[in-house]
This record gives structure tokens, C-alpha cells and sequence, in this order.
């Protein structure tokens, strides 16, 4: 019980964020990442060779994904009104979700200094490349790939998920 405890403390946020990739409702995310440590459960056995243990999570954590892909799209068959309007409301969810997410990001940016936020919207809004900024602002490649990655990891490390 406390190997599983501990398995389930260190790789929790990982495999929620794992499945994030592949699902956008937050809500299912939450029950596949149950669904992945209910299976580990169920054949925590196999999870005593430390060396396989990642591998073997992150493979349930695929297989589930694809088990929840499998099951709504049976789901989605039906011509059921409440399924279709679960739906809409999914959507909306998950909408409210990235709007706030964007206005989170929007207000990091604002904190930044205006160079940093130039070279970052110039790189990923505008798709102007490293080269290019540079050349324009007469200083080295490197330094506005260093400068846009600083505000990535920036905005990562303040952009609460949770």
C-alpha cells in the first residue's frame, strides 16, 4: 500500500498532464488519470522492477487514453438530446478554460520586460524567426532565442493548471 501511495505522489501531475496532451475537458482528464491508477493498482505486482515502472505507467496511461477515445465515440453514435447538450456544455467548459488561460498568460506577459515581450510576440505570434529579430534589433541570434525562452519558462513556471 505505501509503494503504491508513494508511486501515486511522484507521477500524479505527470500523467495528469500527459493525458492533458491528448484530452482537452478537464473533467475527463481527471477520470482518465483515475482510470490509469486503478489499473496499477489492480496489477501493482508488476510494479515492483523500479527500472520498467515508468514505462509501464505511462504505457497504461496511453492505453486508457485510447480507452476513453474507444468508449465516447460509441457514446457519440447515439442520437441521444442529453449526450448533445452534455456536449455543448463540454465545449463551453473547455472554452471559459482556455479564455482564462489566455488571460493568465496575457497578464504574465505584461509583467515581462517590453524587449522580452516584443521578442516573444514577434517569434511566436507573428512567426518571425530568431534570425530576423535579430538582424532588425542588431543583436545575436542566440540572444532572442535566450530571450524567448526565458519568457516560456517564465510563463510555465507562473501558469497555475490547477
Amino acid at each position: 500500500m505505501d509503494y503504491f501511495k508513494e508511486i501515486y505522489l511522484e507521477y500524479k501531475h505527470q500523467v495528469y498532464f500527459f493525458v492533458r496532451k491528448f484530452i482537452s475537458n478537464i473533467e475527463d482528464v481527471e477520470d482518465v488519470v483515475q482510470e490509469v491508477f486503478v489499473h496499477l493498482w489492480k496489477h501493482s505486482s508488476s510494479l515492483e522492477n523500479a527500472q520498467t515502472l515508468e514505462s509501464i505507467i505511462f504505457k497504461t496511461a496511453q492505453q486508457e487514453v485510447a480507452n476513453f477515445y474507444r468508449k465516447n465515440k460509441m457514446l457519440f453514435t447515439f442520437s441521444d438530446e442529453s449526450l448533445i447538450k452534455d456536449e455543448a456544455d463540454t465545449e463551453k467548459t473547455d472554452h471559459e478554460f482556455k479564455e482564462e488561460q489566455l488571460r493568465k498568460i496575457h497578464n504574465l506577459l505584461e509583467d515581462l520586460p517590453e524587449r522580452s515581450r516584443s521578442f516573444f510576440y514577434l517569434n511566436k505570434l507573428d512567426k518571425i524567426s530568431y534570425s530576423q529579430i535579430a538582424k532588425e534589433n542588431k543583436i545575436s541570434k542566440t540572444a532572442v532565442e535566450k530571450q524567448v525562452n526565458k519568457v516560456i519558462r517564465y510563463i510555465k513556471a507562473n501558469l497555475n493548471l490547477f
